[in-house]
């Protein structure tokens, strides 16, 4: 996105608060939604004792979170809102790690995780995932090129991950899991 169309997209938001009001209530309820469908499902593992099923499902998606975590630092992008000196919708005080964006890349990986257990579930995180794509965009703290890299690095490495777990506890004589 160009700066034009960066700092035209933000003084619409701004001149109209309803759409701005929305587009904030949106953002923080896609965001809870996930948090509130993934330990459901965590939880619902739990509770049928699907413990074969739920440790990658935990741990695959704290993995991508910390690995994600540390690309960021490592790439330090700077953040739309600062490269153009605009303030951003809402407030934001992080100058940089602006890519790949963690929120995207967390619900990618959760989604991805629960895609293995409860694709009904999967595909509700997946909607998600996009309305939170765009929110972070529309917000002014995110470019395009960091929500498509970050959903891009949490599908890859869930998928990767769960299947390096698979074959890890495979090698450990846990062929149990192997059905997953």
């Amino acid at each position: 996105m160009s700066e034009q169309n960066y700092r035209a997209m933000l003084r619409w938001f701004r001149s109209h608060g309803t759409a701005k009001n929305v587009l904030f209530w949106v953002s923080k309820a896609a965001v809870w939604a996930v948090y509130g469908v993934y330990l459901g499902l965590l939880v619902w593992m739990a509770y049928h004792t699907m413990w074969t099923q739920l440790l990658p499902a935990a741990l695959v998606p704290a993995a991508a979170f910390l690995v994600g975590t540390a690309l960021r630092k490592g790439i330090n992008r700077p953040r739309p809102y600062t490269k153009y000196g605009e303030e951003p919708l809402f407030p934001k005080d992080q100058p940089g790690c602006s890519m790949p964006s963690r929120h995207c890349f967390s619900v990618a990986a959760i989604a991805v995780a629960a895609w293995y257990v409860l694709p009904p579930a999967a595909l509700l995180l997946a909607v998600l995932a996009v309305l939170i794509a765009v929110s972070r965009v529309l917000c002014g703290v995110h470019y395009i090129s960091d929500v498509l890299a970050g959903l891009a690095f949490g599908t890859i490495f869930a998928l990767l991950g769960n299947e390096l777990f698979v074959l890890f506890v495979s090698m450990l004589g846990f062929y149990s899991v192997m059905l997953l």
